[in-house]
């Protein structure tokens, strides 16, 4: 057999092949980024102040229905006078119910007026889908206290 006979008859194969190599690498791209994903772009967005990435992350009302020049001037402010700086954070696996999620997030992080030894906060990151592509969006943020951390976060997370 020829070596152009064999080439054409195997290029149909390659191409199929190329062809849904392609679609698989498309179809996960496409795959619209978890709960835990979000808080975790939305934490390292604040943590660089990198506050325009952080925005279209928040409910309208999580953002206090500013616009995003508004919005983004009012945390370079709060970051400012706060001497915040974020020093690592760690998301667990959300509980889901719905359009609706929790996501546990261990923060290490130190500021000038509330936590100034650096001690560990535990978050809980509320989100829900919203809008019209239906997106996970922060839309609460809230504290646990020390005695009911391990009600949301496993159990090798230290208590401080």
């Amino acid at each position: 057999m020829s070596s152009w006979r064999l080439f054409s008859r195997a290029m149909p194969v390659v191409v199929s092949l190329l062809v849904l190599v392609g679609s698989a690498l498309a179809a996960d791209q496409a795959k619209p980024p978890s709960p835990e994903d979000v808080v975790r772009t939305y934490l390292e967005a604040i943590k660089k102040a990198d506050f325009k990435t952080a925005y279209p992350l928040l409910t309208p009302e999580m953002r206090g229905n500013l616009d995003e020049e508004k919005w983004v001037a009012q945390q370079i402010v709060v970051m400012k006078l706060g001497e915040v700086t974020i020093d690592s954070y760690r998301t667990f696996p959300p509980k889901m119910s719905g359009d609706k999620a929790i996501v546990p997030n261990l923060l290490k992080s130190k500021d000038k007026y509330i936590n100034q030894t650096g001690a560990n906060e535990y978050e809980l990151y509320t989100l829900v889908q919203q809008g019209p592509d239906k997106q996970w969006r922060i839309d609460q943020q809230a504290l646990v206290e020390t005695d009911a951390v391990h009600k949301w976060f496993p159990a090798d997370v230290p208590v401080e």
